[in-house]
């Protein structure tokens, strides 16, 4: 056979280096082409020569290859365990987790409050202490026991901030997922923001009256849904007041640690006295309005005698 019907015959079993079925593009003219048929064998590096069965040499496949039949569907005669398994949610156990997430907020208020009654009546036993020693010495074991029950105080008043400020912010998780729970509803806030909404200093005098707004707005609470908006409005305002005067006796305390004078020093523990007193106020009136926070307005009493006038 001449060398045209070698070349004819050997490019019946050639195959692309590069994998069946995707044959590499054609290089532009110019650049890295085939070389050109002068006549011998055919001869690249984009291809490669391979050796293959003539048909009738192929054996034939196992088996029969005719039609089998239907399959049949698998039967269980028990439920399968294996699939998803989805938990029906419990209100109740939602409303439990909310009530006692609320006398857990409840105790904490009653504890910090007590904390911060105590300091200011502390804080206020150690200003008379400073008025009596401008004009008489006082004995040194009085000073000394009056320092370590003003720091004691403080301490133990900062601890109950800290722990009313945790359960006031667990409360509120309970509360957003208890109320959209029985709306039907996902919460449009991560867990986590709305912990640091609720949580952080500063940033919930802000934050707590949105999220608790927007529990408010999620309530079917009917014709209530005013008299929970001015609850809410008290609650800011009496939130705001607390914050400025504590604002107001660091500010002082902090001018009267750089500075010599007796007086300015009296005026920063003044301002201390009151920043503790209006805490704890703020506790105890918060720890009996958080019950009814969001409670139904009370039905007007129906008088069981009435006076007739008879004439």
């Amino acid at each position: 056979m001449d060398d045209t019907g070698r070349t004819s015959a050997a490019q019946v079993g050639q195959v692309p280096a590069h994998g069946p079925g995707r044959p590499r593009p054609t290089p532009p003219p110019g650049r890295g082409a085939a070389p050109a048929h002068t006549g011998g064998l055919y001869r690249s590096r984009d291809v490669r020569w391979i050796a293959r069965r003539p048909p009738e040499a192929i054996p034939a496949r196992r088996g029969s290859a005719g039609y089998r039949g239907p399959r049949l569907i698998p039967r269980y005669v028990y439920i399968p365990a294996w699939g998803l398994h989805d938990e029906p949610s419990d209100p109740a156990e939602a409303h439990r987790q909310l009530d006692a997430s609320r006398a857990r907020l409840v105790l904490a208020l009653m504890v910090v409050g007590t904390a911060l009654a105590v300091s200011a009546a502390v804080h206020l036993v150690r200003y008379i202490l400073l008025v009596v020693n401008r004009d008489a010495p006082l004995p040194e074991w009085l000073i000394v026991a009056s320092d370590w029950l003003t720091i004691f105080s403080g301490v133990v008043a900062f601890l109950g901030f800290v722990l009313a400020t945790w359960a006031f912010m667990r409360w509120v998780l309970d509360l957003r997922a208890d109320t959209y729970e029985s709306a039907g509803l996902i919460d449009p806030r991560r867990p986590g923001w709305v912990a640091a909404l609720a949580g952080v200093p500063v940033v919930n005098l802000i934050g707590a009256p949105l999220v608790l707004k927007e529990v408010a707005a999620a309530r079917d609470g009917g014709a209530d849904n005013a008299l929970v908006d001015r609850r809410l409005r008290k609650l800011w305002v009496a939130w705001l007041l607390v914050n400025l005067t504590a604002a107001l006796a660091i500010v002082a305390r902090l001018v009267a640690w750089r500075s010599e004078s007796l007086q300015t020093g009296a005026n920063a523990l003044t301002m201390v006295i009151v920043s503790a007193a209006v805490s704890a106020a703020f506790a105890f009136w918060m720890a009996r309005r958080i019950r009814m926070l969001f409670d139904a307005a009370a039905a007007v009493p129906v008088p069981t005698r009435r006076w007739v006038a008879v004439g």
